[in-house]
């Protein structure tokens, strides 16, 4: 099969997942929705229900929004062109209720959101509701649950940053600063290794998602923006706690949550963006190009090959048991090598697209979602916006940004 061939599968792969999105919107007026299952707490247990989502990135309609505008840089589809549209003015209409921080799960990624597609189709409104909404957050204080990239302040100061380069906004800037201190004086300290709470667990966590590198690579990027060595500190601090918490024997770090258990008395270590080895990876690639470090380069490599062999593995032995996800499935994987350079790790994600086509598209079967049971759920991060999106990225990675480090990308 040759490239343009492999090329145009992976478009169509892309633009049949974008119909069905099209075709399951559920409007009123304007504005456009989506419902799919999600995991809730119902009667002491968490069981599937089916809902309508909020405004996120996560699994909302801003993370939708993202995947559509992408297919509509590669096919300009009037109905497309309306969707992106009727879910962006229910964006607008439910913004105010996202909580404050994170990329994924709050107004940070909403604001990103907006004024990324606000300036790609020459939306001033967007863009300026956009800019607001980032300037009405609050940086007086952090709850615990306010602090990783997910739902909390790591999350937030890249976008802050960003949007500073482009509109020169000194409050921005400001607001950034604000955050980087109070992720400073929330940090447990131990001499230089340090890290912080964010979810229920008997350790902190290392990893990306809720885990030190997410919190220390954002506090990099502080410190590369501002020059304070503070913030320096703070992130070798964070990054610190990952080396001294690495697991040799399975060359991965370890996943501390409360509800990971293990049979043996070994640890129990993530494969995944949000847990583990992949997240891990991504986190010292940005690292390395914000502060160039021997280190860092040789900790990718070793949580690049633990990455890659998961999907290897993945897609010869394990494919009838794994998701097509970009947060914890076989595709955010793919989708993590994509941007470690070698043809190996392009061809090895080329792979997985193609396996991901023969399986589900070719036998018109639903996509396998990140939720525990596969049912269907339309999201970025556990559903099948994210799966289309890394179509999208085999097509043309250096047009389409990975969605799973928080920034805003303007084209």
């Amino acid at each position: 099969m040759d490239a343009t061939t492999t090329n145009n599968n992976f478009l169509e792969t892309a633009w049949n997942i974008g119909t069905h999105l099209m075709k399951t919107s559920i409007w009123h007026h304007k504005s456009c929705t989506w419902q799919g299952y999600s995991f809730e707490p119902l009667n002491g247990t968490y069981q599937p229900v089916i809902k309508t989502f909020g405004p996120d990135v996560y699994s909302g309609t801003s993370g939708i929004a993202l995947f559509l505008m992408a297919l509509y840089s590669e096919r300009k589809d009037p109905i497309l062109l309306k969707t992106i549209e009727g879910s962006i003015e229910q964006v607008r209409s439910t913004m105010n209720q996202a909580s404050n921080h994170g990329f994924y799960a709050g107004k940070p990624g909403i604001a990103a959101t907006l004024i990324k597609l606000g300036a790609a189709l020459d939306k001033e409104e967007w863009i300026k509701e956009g800019l607001e909404l980032l300037e009405s957050i609050p940086t007086d204080s952090l709850q615990s649950y306010e602090i990783d990239i997910i739902s909390g302040a790591a999350g937030t100061i890249p976008v802050l940053l960003d949007a500073y380069a482009v509109f020169e906004k000194q409050e921005l800037l400001d607001k950034a600063i604000a955050l980087g201190n109070l992720l400073c004086s929330a940090a447990v300290k131990n001499d230089t290794i340090w890290s912080w709470a964010t979810v229920p667990s008997q350790k902190n966590l290392t990893g990306f998602s809720h885990g030190s590198c997410g919190i220390a690579l954002a506090l990099l990027q502080l410190h590369q923006v501002t020059g304070n060595p503070s913030f320096l500190e703070a992130s070798e601090g964070g990054f610190n706690y990952e080396r001294h918490s690495f697991d040799s024997s399975q060359q991965n770090w370890p996943d501390f949550r409360d509800d990971v258990t293990s049979g043996s008395a070994g640890n129990i270590c993530g494969l995944a963006w949000c847990h583990g080895a992949p997240g891990i990876t991504i986190s010292r690639l940005k690292a390395n190009q914000f502060y160039p470090n021997t280190v860092f380069a040789n900790e990718m490599k070793i949580a690049l090959t633990t990455t890659a062999n998961s999907v290897y593995h993945g897609l010869v032995e394990n494919l009838s048991n794994t998701n097509y996800s970009i947060c914890h499935g076989i595709a955010g994987n793919a989708d993590i090598i994509l941007d470690c350079g070698g043809i190996e790790y392009q061809q090895l994600a080329e792979a997985v697209g193609n396996a991901g086509i023969s399986k589900y598209q070719d036998n018109n079967i639903p996509w396998s979602t990140g939720l525990n049971s596969g049912q269907y759920t339309p999201g970025l991060m556990m559903g099948i916006a994210g799966t289309g999106y890394f179509y999208l990225r085999l097509l043309n990675k250096d047009k389409h940004k990975s969605v799973l480090v928080p920034a805003l990308v303007l084209s």
